[in-house]
């Protein structure tokens, strides 16, 4: 099994989906509509989390003689007792079926779970859920999700995002433009669904205002010379060389990308957009969870935020 996602005691990918395969070809099909009991065994998120304390060989000449860390402990899988990182004593633990039953008690009715799964043997876990909201740009579908994640090594606060979904080629992209887009609670602070779906009150208006700036890059023309200029400026390279990631990506402006010719991506910003989103999803990273990683949470979201900023100050 590939080093990035977790396993399930039966030897199983630990991440379960419904509907069409993921982007990331990953995962055990669910039944619509499937009870949560289900999720939590096939996603492998039923584990749970607890904390104990850190010691230390305090004499050097004596085995026995030892001390207990102040400030810290270690959090760990009870199932499995694996070890997965050192917090302080303030963390406050947020389950994995936690995250599930955000989308079954809290948002039920205006989210349906679509995917959720486990990353690095449990320190990373998350689910996205399918919204109402979606936008056509000339039969160019775009759907809106909600993606909630936590961590239990503390390198990710517990988050709810607003993500998009390009149909045609299953490209995502996280919102961060407004502060109804994203809600982070610090593993300092007590998690509280309610709380976080009371924060999350501007989600339609920021899918709209998303909407808008997607329409507008889709306006915006572009030259495959200025199209490699700013893949350039995000994937490197200069003007005498561009990196291998940024020739790649004018190959898929250019054509090779999956919705490359379509009214709204041929020759604009959008498809450049595109460009990025699709290296990044689909072909950066040597296995697919590990893409996957990088596309939620790692160096390809930054990678698309970066463009898409960069395109929308163009």
């Amino acid at each position: 099994m590939a080093h990035m996602l977790a396993t399930k005691q039966n030897g199983e990918a630990a991440i379960a989906y419904v509907g069409e395969k993921p982007w990331h070809n990953l995962g055990k099909e669910l039944t619509p509509n499937s009870p949560i009991e289900t999720w939590l065994e096939e996603s492998g998120l039923g584990f749970t989390l607890a904390t104990t304390p850190i010691f230390y060989k305090s004499s050097p000449d004596n085995v026995y003689a030892m001390d207990k860390f102040s400030g810290k402990r270690v959090i760990l899988r009870t199932d499995t007792h694996q070890a997965l990182g050192i917090v302080s004593d303030r963390y406050k633990i947020v389950q994995p079926k936690e995250v599930l039953y955000f989308f079954e008690d809290i948002v039920k009715g205006f989210a349906t779970l679509e995917t959720a799964g486990v990353l690095r043997d449990g320190a990373h876990y998350w689910a996205l859920a399918k919204m109402e909201g979606e936008f056509n740009l000339a039969s160019d579908k775009v759907q809106q999700y909600m993606l909630l994640a936590s961590s239990a090594d503390g390198s990710l606060a517990t988050q709810a995002r607003i993500t998009t979904v390009r149909v045609v080629c299953n490209n995502t992209l996280q919102l961060c433009q407004g502060k109804g887009d994203v809600v982070k609670v610090r593993h300092n602070s007590v998690f509280d669904p309610r709380s976080v779906k009371a924060q999350l009150g501007e989600i339609n208006e920021s899918f709209k205002s998303f909407q808008l700036m997607a329409e507008n890059l889709a306006k915006v023309k572009m030259d495959s010379a200025k199209a490699a200029k700013f893949f350039m400026q995000i994937l490197g390279g200069d003007e005498n060389k561009l990196s291998r990631q940024a020739k790649r990506a004018v190959e898929l402006f250019e054509g090779a990308g999956i919705g490359a010719d379509m009214e709204s991506a041929k020759g604009t910003a959008w498809g450049a957009l595109n460009a990025v989103t699709q290296l990044v999803d689909h072909e950066l990273a040597r296995t697919e969870d590990a893409r996957l990683r990088s596309a939620f949470f790692g160096h390809g979201n930054t990678l698309k935020q970066q463009a898409f900023d960069t395109l929308v100050t163009m």
